[in-house]
């Protein structure tokens, strides 16, 4: 299936003029200024933002309090300052306090009493069942980092879907103005016949009734010409929407693009054959959607134990004063408390469980679809080929049969009818693979899309890397394929 599908992608060569909008200065100019790209790389940011707000829970800090008694009996003065650094582990917290008083204090508040020198402390709490494997700032800066891997992905999905809009605009416009300049020609070779055709008429070579058929008929081209022109307008103004850009190529190399010209990168190519990333990004994004749901598990997990928390200190006073303060003290407490009933824990944890289960067969489902989706495309993919080979063959035949009606009418074995019949069938076929062609391209981009493989890294690689500038011919496939 793989030469199968490098065989449909190099059915055609391109040889683009230098005046030619080219696909990679189009997509250039797509990729360095439309909004849609810009605000994707913008909201990269604010998830960025995100984490270094969560790490902001484990940001240190101190901290300062003081009183002085201005009215009453005692005259107690009292200032301490306070260091502290949350730890991800065992939910801890290290400090160390400096506090210092003056003056006199009543029996119910000499705890606030130190020597001259006042008193340094340093400690540290953690928590030993609740809270000890993870806790709320844990979870959300695990969370926040997941989000960001999981937003990267949905920006490879939105970055994927906006560069296949594009670059389909492109091969619109292509079509759109290779009709346009095959049925000018057409027109062209037209007009110039229509004079021969009055003289041979005002001789009496031709009967009258066939300059009234042939101009018909050249209304008819004009007539299709004009379509074509709105149409390469129309297919113009999308161009111009996705490059974004005050600085628009002039109208030559806007209008002198044609089908067989289009640069198709190699790395699409390559891309398609390797199948995209080993991994889908749609996947990747739910894989870390399962893993916030698991974080939030552990969290529901963890809300059902008790709550034991210990904190050590040591402390020491310096300076002269009552001898009760002047030795080194060591603390230990404990914190103890146990929920009974726990049915809010319960019920988030039943909850996130059906999160679960909802995301995995959810997961199943995309992949199932992307599988889906990616065969169908690679039969059609295979079709566009095989249809363009034999449209190919049409205009070969068509022509053939043109070229020897306009013998037979040089003769005058023939007529105008069947002449012009001829030429509108060898027109048609010629339009037909146009359409072949391009179908080709669309079904190849298709799969791209599919695979997410369209992203602005990918986009830039291929801005730097060289085109198949080697004009290839198509190559029939092996019987096996």
């Amino acid at each position: 299936m793989c030469r199968l599908v490098v065989y449909s992608l190099l059915l055609f060569g391109f040889c683009p003029s230098s005046s030619a909008l080219t696909l990679q200065e189009y997509l250039s100019q797509v990729a360095k200024n439309h909004p849609e790209i810009l605000a994707i790389d913008a909201t990269t940011g604010q998830y960025q933002a995100d984490i270094q707000y969560a790490d902001g829970a484990y940001d240190a800090k101190l901290e300062h309090n003081s009183f002085y008694r201005v009215t009453g009996y005692y005259d107690g003065l009292q200032a301490a300052q306070k260091f502290s650094k949350p730890l991800e582990a065992y939910n801890a917290e290290i400090f160390s306090e400096y506090r210092i008083s003056d003056g006199d204090f009543p029996v119910y508040e000499q705890e606030y009493a130190t020597l001259s020198g006042g008193e340094a402390s340093v400690g540290v709490k953690l928590s030993l069942l609740q809270g000890r494997e993870t806790d709320k700032n844990r979870t959300a800066m695990a969370n926040a980092r997941l989000k960001y891997k999981m937003w990267n992905e949905e920006a490879k999905l939105a970055q994927s879907e906006f560069y296949y809009s594009a670059i389909l605009a492109y091969l619109d416009w292509a079509e759109a103005l290779s009709y346009y300049h095959k049925i000018e020609q057409l027109v062209t070779v037209s007009l110039n016949r229509q004079a021969g055709i009055k003289t041979r008429v005002a001789e009496g070579d031709v009967a009258e009734i066939e300059l009234l058929e042939f101009e018909t008929r050249l209304l008819e081209r004009q007539s299709a010409l004009l379509a074509a022109e709105r149409k390469v307008q129309g297919s113009l103004q999308k161009l111009r929407y996705y490059m974004h850009s005050a600085h628009l190529p002039d109208s030559q190399a806007m209008q002198s693009i044609n089908a067989s010209q289009i640069a198709w990168p190699k790395a699409f190519n390559e891309a398609i054959i390797t199948g995209g990333p080993t991994k889908h990004p749609a996947l990747t994004a739910k894989a870390h959607e399962m893993q916030v749901l698991k974080q939030k598990m552990r969290l529901a997990e963890v809300a059902l134990l008790p709550k034991l928390d210990i904190e050590a200190k040591v402390a020491r006073d310096i300076g002269s004063g009552p001898t009760s303060l002047q030795d080194t003290e060591t603390k230990i407490g404990l914190y103890f408390s146990v929920p009974f009933e726990r049915s809010q824990a319960k019920a988030k944890k039943s909850k996130t469980q059906f999160e679960i289960s909802a995301l995995e067969q959810k997961t199943n489902a995309l992949q199932r679809s992307i599988d889906a989706k990616l065969q169908e495309r690679l039969v059609n993919l295979s079709y566009a080929k095989r249809l363009h080979k034999m449209q190919e063959q049409q205009v070969i035949l068509s022509r053939k049969l043109f070229e020897q009606e306009q013998r037979q009418f040089e003769f005058g074995s023939s007529d105008f009818f069947m002449l012009n019949n001829r030429e509108a069938d060898a027109f048609q076929a010629e339009l037909k693979a146009l359409t072949a062609r391009i179908n080709v391209y669309r079904e190849a981009l298709a799969i791209l899309k599919i695979n997410a493989v369209l992203d602005h890294a990918f986009i830039q690689q291929t801005l730097t890397a060289r085109v198949l500038n080697t004009c290839l011919l198509y190559t029939s496939p092996s019987p096996r394929d």
